[in-house]
């Protein structure tokens, strides 16, 4: 199967006017608890040093609809931290673009 340029136009064109099954209605799309968890990771780790427990942090984030529980949100802080650390290690494996040509020698 071969496929023209003018075809992958028409196809990145009606790829960028596609909309995502789960978007509601004011626009926001709708997230896993994991998901959230995971966004809002930075901010929760800086709660827990200004001296909140896991604990308080569940009951803040069901104040705030999030049902998650003590086990969970733990998991999932640990996970997201690992995260962080693994996309800081391959920013700093990979060797910056170089904008020189090269030449031979």
């Amino acid at each position: 199967m071969s496929i023209t340029a003018s075809q992958l136009k028409e196809i990145r064109q009606e790829f960028a006017r596609l909309k995502p099954a789960t978007v509601t209605l004011d626009g926001n799309r709708a997230m896993t608890v994991k998901q959230a968890i995971f966004t809002l990771a930075p901010t929760l780790e800086r709660m827990k040093k200004r001296g909140f427990d896991t604990q308080e942090i569940v009951e803040k984030l069901h104040e705030k609809g999030i049902e998650v529980k003590a086990q969970a949100l733990t998991k999932y802080l640990t996970e997201a931290r690992r995260q962080r650390e693994g996309q800081k290690i391959r920013k700093r494996d990979t060797p910056p673009p170089t904008t020189e040509p090269q030449t031979a020698r």
